[in-house]
């Protein structure tokens, strides 16, 4: 479900939380990418898993600078001959380094590495306008940079909130409010951690990354089996 929340809601619910304090726009934009920033990087949310743009091989050449400027980290990758419509989706192994080389072949495996990505074994075919080999991968994005009141956010409105509780523990802390006690980061065990209203916000945004990293079944991508034996 597309977001319809905005920068002015949090801002909102702030002024109801505190009576009415009027926050500058500099301040507000602030505040607002501070708490983004630690909900786009809580996990790697389907809200920010995104298509990149595909690409093709070319012969001999092992590294590719067709890494998008907002890249967080690979999710998936396919090689494909898209001569045909109907010719299958060959799953790439995402690793998280793969080894230089001159080893030739069709590629089994990518990473990212350096703002490059990597295939192995080296492509022995230049892909012209379609054909052998196009190279699609799924990615999760970095969460932009708000730069407006009027921007919307990219989390559903359930995660809201979440934002909010975080939002308003901010201001309570530029407010030097008792109650807004502090952020404490994450975990060695990968737990968000505050106290006062900061724990709040914490004990919200664990709730959800739990919910996000609950599995619905294993994710195989058949014939995975074949691809590892490099």
């Amino acid at each position: 479900m597309p977001s319809t929340k905005q920068v002015s809601d949090a801002i909102t619910r702030a002024q109801n939380e505190y009576k009415g304090i009027i926050l500058g726009t500099t301040d507000a934009l602030d505040f607002a990418n501070e708490i983004y920033q630690i909900m786009g990087m809580a996990t790697f949310w389907d809200w920010l898993a995104v298509n990149g743009t595909t690409f093709g091989t070319v012969a001999d050449q092992q590294d590719y600078s067709n890494v998008p400027a907002d890249f967080r980290r690979l999710k998936a990758a396919f090689i494909n001959d898209d001569t045909s419509t109907y010719t299958p989706m060959i799953p790439l192994s995402v690793r998280e380094q793969l080894p230089k080389s001159n080893t030739r072949g069709l590629p089994r495996a990518m990473s990212a590495e350096n703002q490059k990505f990597r295939l192995f074994p080296v492509p022995i075919i230049t892909r012209a306008a379609s054909g052998q080999w196009a190279i699609f991968f799924e990615y999760w994005k970095a969460s932009k940079r708000l730069v407006a009141l009027t921007d919307t956010f990219e989390f559903p409105d359930q995660y809201f909130e979440v934002y909010a509780a975080g939002f308003n523990a901010r201001i309570g802390q530029f407010l030097n409010r008792d109650d807004a006690g502090q952020w404490m980061g994450r975990t060695p065990e990968g737990m968000m951690v505050g106290t006062g209203m900061w724990g709040k916000f914490a004990a919200l945004l664990n709730n959800v990354v739990r919910e996000e990293e609950l599995a619905s079944g294993p994710v195989i991508w058949a014939p995975e089996a074949d691809f590892i034996r490099y």
